[in-house]
């Protein structure tokens, strides 16, 4: 039968279905994981505009909400120009100055892309409502609307 030598003769190393099964399964998982990248290489530019939209929209509010004295002026921008240098003595000044800014970022980042800031009175405590809208070639308008409460 088998002694000693016969038994490490079958021992030694890996056979041709041992390495032709090993290489399949990672073949499998590269091209899992290349779909998975491809997939998301495959999203139209449009489905990306509410997310950004989103985010524009959410940092402009966390800046609101962060921001003690001379909030009102986030509401104020009419008349003003983004200039990040300009040195400002108010408080209310700095936020219309930063809420300029945004509105062009807003106006470059998005097709038609248009930000606004209001103030709703209404409400006790008064709130700020941020409108991000866009317009994109063959979709139509939309827009994305955030309340921010102070408390």
């Amino acid at each position: 039968m088998g002694g000693p030598i016969a038994n490490r003769r079958y021992a030694r190393g890996f056979n041709i279905v041992e390495i032709l099964a090993a290489l399949l399964v990672m073949a499998v998982a590269i091209v899992g994981i290349a779909a998975l990248y491809s997939d998301q290489t495959h999203i139209p530019p449009d489905a990306r505009l509410p997310l950004r939209a989103a985010q524009l929209a959410e940092n402009m509010a966390q800046r609101i909400r962060s921001t003690a004295e001379g909030r009102d002026g986030f509401a104020t921008t009419v008349g003003v120009i983004c200039d990040e240098k300009a040195k400002t003595p108010l408080p209310q000044d700095k936020a219309a100055q930063v809420a300029a800014c945004w509105e062009d970022e807003v106006e470059h980042s998005l097709p038609s892309g248009l930000g606004s800031i209001s103030r709703d009175t209404a409400m006790t405590p008064a709130s700020y409502v941020v409108a991000v809208s866009w317009s994109a070639p063959g979709t139509g308008a939309a827009s994305y609307v955030t309340r921010v409460e102070i408390r």
